[in-house]
């Protein structure tokens, strides 16, 4: 039976003020921008276009934005323009903030650090739980993994916890602590890339030891009233990863710890990328988007074997999200093909607290403003997938606009 206590929300009065989980931060309306990598930083540090694009998101109607990727340190980027939290950043996310905040609107950061999964070469050591080959970065000198000792796994625990203090210092309104997508804390969840012997392998109650450690350490950082969400997989979307009942598990372990809300997600980058994704693979601008000469016959050669195609519908995590959904009692934030005026009110009449959108927003910006006054009941993003080319090539952005 379902432990969620939610009325029936409609479509409309889910733009109305609605507390996010047990912290005290009230956005206006249900809809959240969901973090995805915008390509909007030089060398570490955002710029303007950053600033423009979560003020039209909050424009648009969505009660909280969400920036991404937020690296807890240098040492910690997937690539060199990554942004990372440092004095010379938090200059410029201070600056969003007061913005978003002159809009109405709400802003989070989401937190991570990339573990293995980068071709940074500026890094002297990939970290990660397990000693792993580094089929992304190898191209770029960086072969395997080191193995976090004890050290290494207090400095990272440390460093996710300082950013979010100094995030909440500028006026940031919550932060997003990133247990997803192959990334280092998803990587000690995932049973692929986790081999270890000691306390942090093994059993799911191993494995998510240091991902709890770091998501308790922030929010003793930050106190109670401030929103510490988590984004976390469902499943890796491959045989022998993170599996929805090792999800279930984690999630009750995060309302034990209080986290404020869930962010329920999916996929593996370096592994099943388009498992988030679905739709179209868009290889041949992927090929010319590549860095280098290597990068480019490497996925010519490899990338229509390698990169997995999964078929776009709508909701297509709500099946599993419910799942979930009838486990715990805090809030959960649906992620996943949202896409009609329909569409989203099944969401919600399965009693989750929130949803987050991506692409219909980055199709355009005013798709709840525009279905909210009727009209357009369907979002006009096709699914091309060509937005995540446009990453590289100066920032996110919908090529059909």
């Amino acid at each position: 039976m379902s432990k969620s206590k939610s009325a029936y929300v409609s479509f409309e009065s889910a733009f109305s003020d609605k507390k996010l989980g047990n912290s005290a931060l009230c956005l206006k309306s249900r809809f959240i921008k969901a973090a995805t990598y915008e390509g909007m930083a030089d060398k570490g540090i955002p710029n303007q276009k950053l600033i423009a694009h979560h003020l039209s998101m909050v424009k648009g109607g969505v009660g909280m934005t969400t920036v991404a990727y937020g690296a807890v340190s240098s040492d910690g980027r997937t690539f060199k323009d990554q942004l990372y939290i440092n004095e010379e950043s938090l200059a410029v996310l201070k600056e969003l903030a007061d913005k978003v905040h002159d809009e109405g609107g709400k802003v989070c950061m989401q937190l991570t650090h990339c573990g293995y999964f980068s071709k940074d070469n500026s890094s002297k050591n990939l970290l990660a739980p397990s000693k792993i080959f580094n089929a992304y970065g190898f191209l770029s000198g960086l072969f395997y993994s080191k193995v976090m000792d004890e050290n290494d796994l207090e400095r990272v625990a440390n460093k996710f916890a300082s950013s979010a203090r100094k995030l909440q210092e500028i006026g940031f309104d919550a932060v997003e602590i990133h247990l997803g997508h192959g990334y280092l804390l998803s990587q000690f969840l995932s049973p692929l890339t986790n081999k270890r012997k000691d306390k942090y392998g093994g059993s799911i109650s191993n494995r998510s030891r240091y991902p709890l450690y770091v998501v308790d350490r922030v929010i003793r950082s930050v106190g109670p009233d401030f929103p510490v969400l988590v984004k976390l997989n469902l499943d890796d979307g491959i045989k022998g990863g993170f599996s929805l009942e090792d999800c279930i598990y984690v999630s009750k372990k995060l309302e034990k710890i209080g986290c404020s809300a869930i962010v329920l997600s999916g996929g593996f980058t370096s592994k099943s990328a388009f498992y988030l994704l679905r739709g179209r693979v868009p290889l041949k601008k992927m090929i010319k988007n590549a860095s280098s000469i290597a990068e480019k016959i490497t996925m010519a050669l490899f990338g229509p074997v390698l990169v997995k195609k999964f078929k776009f519908k709508e909701n297509f995590f709500l099946e599993k999200a419910i799942k979930v959904r009838k486990e715990v009692n805090m809030d959960l934030i649906y992620l996943g093909g949202v896409d009609s005026k329909k569409g989203i009110e099944k969401i919600l009449s399965n009693g989750f607290n929130f949803i987050a959108l991506a692409r219909p927003l980055i199709h355009d910006p005013q798709f709840l403003v525009k279905m909210k006054q009727g009209r357009i009941y369907k979002s006009g993003c096709n699914r091309c997938n060509e937005c995540i080319v446009e990453i590289d090539r100066g920032g996110v952005r919908c090529v059909l606009n």
